[in-house]
């Protein structure tokens, strides 16, 4: 079976997410001929990382482990905080 050469019509779309917080944004978008991941800092908007990558599917895939890791700091940050606080009654 063959696979189609055309494009499907969200393929150029731009994708964002968003952390929990709402405090760094990913965008994945289509750059000259590469898909670009580019991580935002809310809310002026500051890039704190581009990264670049030949296939779409692998740009959302860096795009989700970014909304990842950042969600999954702002809860090690909440753990160290209570963490501390535990310490002081002793």
């Amino acid at each position: 079976m063959a696979i189609s050469g055309r494009r499907r019509f969200d393929d150029d779309k731009v994708v964002k997410y968003e952390t929990a917080e709402k405090d760094f944004e990913v965008e994945v978008s289509r750059t000259l001929n590469k898909w670009c991941v580019t991580v935002y800092q809310l809310p002026d908007r500051q890039i704190l990382v581009q990264d670049f990558f030949p296939e779409r599917w692998k740009a959302l895939a860096r795009g989700q482990d970014f909304i990842r890791l950042l969600n999954q700091r702002k809860k090690k940050e909440e753990e160290g905080l209570a963490g501390s606080r535990d310490d002081d009654d002793y």
